[in-house]
């Protein structure tokens, strides 16, 4: 073990330490000779014996290689994967702490990022396991054996699994049951050094008791899917049955060809809507929280206002706002998005949804141009890369009375916000509220309500 008076920190170098907080990751943190060590699966508080595994210029990575003393809210995490597989990274948390970690770094972020000091609600909780509704599995054939399962993190080197425990219970046995359909038809996984293999991933959603299975696969020839079909209907009951032709070999997951084998595709209710569901839809894997920040959203809604919805997708939150609104906006850049949401208004039978394809920077503007003497509220919900500047200055200049904004990244929400309140500081931020979409990861979503001054001097 190092002396912690020799300044230099190599790999392989041990040493004990005090971890003193956590990370924007969940990672634990600590110094080593004035140098920021970043510890996984380490607590605060906690007295550990770590291991140096890399170091770069300003910071070093280490592992635990023994607890010294642990931290009152460490818990034994509930899936054996854990720590092997990339897919959660809080499970050594018990759940209140989790929750309270995924506050604080909205607060951070909001005031690191956006030099932004207000405060942040408490984040909405969920169900911590089997609360996922959908699967996406990797399918390897790379040591001559087909496994199924998750990488492990920052790498393709897949780790083999039986069970999922924050995905819904139906994952187990559609595991088992293509398990046993792999192994009895002698079906390659795919091998991503050599580009050969037939299997390449199992994506599986469970939506209004019907599950909708999609294979993934470099060709449509899969022999006897009709057996698998039928197993999968003993098991589940309504099942769909999807074969996806993706012969690239690189990380997107789904190719442009899709095959309905068998059955018939599945309308899903959300807030009283019908939404159709294939299996391009892109739809919120936790069923709690998204109701929750749908129900959210609806309520800061102002009764009689215009709304608009940019990045409105296929066309749901434009839908659940127009029963409060006197007209409801989508608008949305991709082509098919906009089909969605087209046949989303006809099929509810929504007189005020009205859905524009193109670029928000340019139908916005000549939007709010048609719009006189109303209230407007501008929903915004961006991908994990948030708004761009121009988005941002054409919501400012929309002045609005309200904005909704959803985010998957506290960390350009923060940006954003920053970014919209210099546009326009007539805005003051209302409400920060969080929602654990995601249990057992450092992710979560945040819906942000920020409102006109009245009284602006």
């Amino acid at each position: 073990m190092k002396n912690e008076i020799e300044k230099v920190i190599k790999k392989n170098d041990q040493f004990v330490v005090k971890i003193e907080s956590l990370g924007m990751n969940g990672e634990g943190v600590c110094h080593v000779n004035g140098q920021v060590v970043f510890v996984q699966f380490a607590l605060p508080g906690e007295e550990v014996l770590i291991q140096i595994v890399n170091t770069k210029t300003k910071i070093a990575i280490g592992k635990v290689v023994k607890f010294l003393s642990k931290n009152e809210h460490r818990v034994e995490p509930a899936c054996p994967y854990f720590g092997k597989c990339g897919g959660c990274d809080l499970m050594h948390m018990d759940y209140p702490y989790q929750l309270e970690f995924k506050r604080e770094q909205v607060q951070k972020n909001l005031k690191n990022i956006g030099h932004i000091d207000v405060n942040v609600d408490a984040c909405q909780e969920s169900r911590p396991l089997f609360y996922r509704n959908k699967m996406s599995l990797p399918v390897s054939g790379e040591s001559g054996e087909t496994k199924i399962g998750f990488y492990r993190e920052n790498s393709h080197d897949l780790i083999e699994i039986d069970d999922c425990l924050i995905t819904d219970k139906f994952c187990k046995s559609v595991i088992k049951i293509i398990k046993k359909y792999i192994k009895t038809q002698n079906i390659s996984g795919f091998c991503e050094k050599t580009g050969s293999g037939l299997l390449k991933h199992i994506v599986a959603r469970r939506l209004s008791d019907t599950l909708t299975l999609t294979l993934v696969t470099t060709s449509d020839k899969l022999p006897k899917l009709e057996s698998l079909y039928n197993e999968l209907v003993a098991a589940f009951g309504k099942v769909v049955l999807y074969v996806n032709i993706n012969k690239l070999n690189n990380n997107v997951i789904l190719g442009k060809e899709f095959l309905l084998k068998f059955g018939k595709p599945v309308n899903e209710e959300i807030c009283g809507l019908k939404v159709n569901v294939n299996p391009e839809s892109f739809m919120q894997i936790n069923n709690e929280i998204r109701d929750k920040i749908y129900a959210k959203v609806l309520d800061e809604i102002e009764a009689g206002a215009v709304v608009l919805d940019v990045y409105s997708g296929a066309g749901i939150m434009t839908g659940i706002t127009s029963k409060k609104s006197s007209e409801s906006y989508g608008l949305e850049i991709v082509e098919a998005a906009t089909r969605d949401a087209d046949n989303l208004a006809r099929e509810n039978k929504i007189g005020n949804m009205i859905n524009i394809n193109g670029d928000a920077t340019k139908t916005l503007p000549s939007l709010v141009k048609k719009i006189n003497n109303q209230k407007i509220n501008i929903v915004l919900d961006p991908p994990r890369k948030g708004c761009t500047s121009e988005v941002l200055k054409a919501v400012a200049d929309a002045k609005p009375d309200k904005i909704i904004y959803v985010s998957c990244n506290s960390a350009t929400l923060s940006r954003d916000l920053a970014l919209l309140l210099n546009m326009e500081r007539k805005l003051k931020i209302k409400s920060v509220t969080p929602f654990d979409m995601f249990p057992g990861t450092r992710h979560c979503e945040v819906v942000c309500v920020i409102e006109r001054v009245k009284d602006y001097g």
